[in-house]
């Protein structure tokens, strides 16, 4: 499946910041604010209310990040001196924000947010760009699918880290140490990345001004009904890896080993069956995958409403490593489609500005998984202080994590079907 033309090291050099993005991002998006609200006692409905702000703020950075990543022009290109530049920062900023001062309450607060957005800035200028290169670099539908499973080996290895590990590590070892860890892999696994990239020299052209590059984004019809959807599907992975530390805590309480083999389950079945999706994708079509793989997660997910011992929480955590790695192989898949569209249409390569929306959009959703647990802090009765929580507050963790994500994937299967249908006159799905 490999092109002659690419060295097999460089495929697999490239695909491996995948590692340093999933690792560091999915560890701050399960313990972060576990740490802070559990561990430090912070007020859960002010960290949440502070997030929303600051949700908002960093989602018009994203699209900033993006445009300007077009604009860019270096002997270097536009995408690798962002990488460069941005990943040592980005492993500091992590390690930072688990290795706060002896602060008061309202000064723990100040600092959370304050580094986040520093983490989410570094995160964004280089995850933005080390991806950006993928559809410019790979632009044949089997070598592209193919790149896409070898990111998600290395993806899925840091997903298993950050998300299985982060929460056992840092009560174990301590959280301080945990981040140094994560850090110097993460940064050290994005710089390595650059060893296999190259850019196009030929797609440094002039890039279309901002108001004209967010209308031409906005007019290809098969971007909104994908990024609608995409914007669903990662609110809801996003509040997996967050709500299922308060849920193996308090609604079924899984010692550090049990965490870790529940979360470290979802990706170890997805590993193999990454390749499975994209090899799916070649035979049916990338959105009809995409959409198989989210029917399959809207069932998985119910089964934490009626979960009660380890062992089933367990199992539910291995099922739902057949539809996540759906979701990290396909949506990159079928972004870079809708790039390559928006090619025959503009005459231009616009990743950056396309992923910049992308994450724009993505951020919102972020602030919406922080209103969505503000409310739930403020209303369930739940208490940080209390080891044993009431009733209400174990139901809303079960909602938290089953039926209202469940409902979000409901509304994203319908996107999923009008994008399929935005298909038919022009190519196959």
């Amino acid at each position: 499946m490999r092109s002659s033309s690419i060295p097999g090291w460089k495929l697999v050099t490239y695909s491996a910041n995948q590692l340093g993005i999933n690792l560091l991002w999915q560890a701050f998006n399960t313990v972060a604010v576990f740490f802070y609200v559990t561990v430090l006692k912070v007020p859960g409905t002010t960290l949440s209310t502070g997030l929303i702000a600051y949700g908002i703020i960093n989602a018009f950075l994203n699209l900033a990040a993006g445009y300007l990543s077009d604009r860019t022009k270096t002997r270097w290109g536009r995408r690798i001196p962002y990488v460069l530049m941005g990943s040592l920062p980005f492993g500091l900023a992590f390690f930072f924000l688990f290795s706060p001062p002896h602060l008061p309450s309202s000064g723990l607060i100040y600092y959370f947010l304050g580094f986040t957005f520093l983490f989410d800035l570094f995160f964004t200028i280089t995850a933005l760009n080390a991806t950006a290169l993928y559809p410019e670099m790979y632009q044949k539908p089997q070598q592209r699918s193919f790149v896409a499973a070898l990111q998600q080996m290395f993806g899925i290895a840091g997903l298993i880290l950050g998300v299985a590990l982060a929460k056992s590590l840092g009560e174990t070892m301590g959280w301080s140490s945990m981040a140094l860890i994560f850090g110097i892999i993460g940064a050290g696994s994005l710089y390595v990345s650059v060893l296999g990239s190259f850019e196009n020299p030929a797609y440094s052209e002039a890039p279309l001004a901002l108001r004209q590059a967010i209308r031409e984004t906005f007019r290809n019809k098969r971007f909104v009904a994908f990024v609608i959807a995409s914007f669903l599907i990662q609110l809801v992975t996003t509040m997996l890896t967050t709500v299922s530390s308060f849920y193996s805590k308090y609604v079924v309480p899984l010692t550090p080993l049990e965490s870790s083999i529940f979360m470290g389950a979802i990706f170890i079945v997805a590993i193999p069956v990454s390749f499975i999706w994209a090899k799916l994708s070649l035979k049916i079509g990338s959105a009809l995958a995409m959409t198989i793989s989210t029917a399959l997660c809207l069932a998985t997910l119910l089964l934490f409403m009626i979960d009660t011992t380890p062992v089933m929480v367990m199992l539910t955590g291995a099922l739902l490593g057949l539809s996540v790695s759906g979701f990290l192989v396909l949506l990159n898949v079928i972004l870079a489609e809708v790039i390559d569209f928006d090619a025959l249409t503009t005459g231009k390569r616009r990743e950056g500005m396309y992923l910049g929306m992308n994450g724009f959009i993505i951020r919102i959703g972020l602030s919406v998984q922080y209103a969505i647990m503000a409310v739930f802090f403020a209303v369930s009765g739940y208490n940080a202080h209390h080891a044993t929580q009431s009733a209400s507050a174990i139901f809303g963790f079960r909602l938290l994590l089953g039926a209202v994500p469940a409902a979000f994937l409901l509304i994203a299967l319908v996107f999923l079907r009008a994008y399929r249908r935005l298909l038919r006159p022009t190519s196959a799905a």
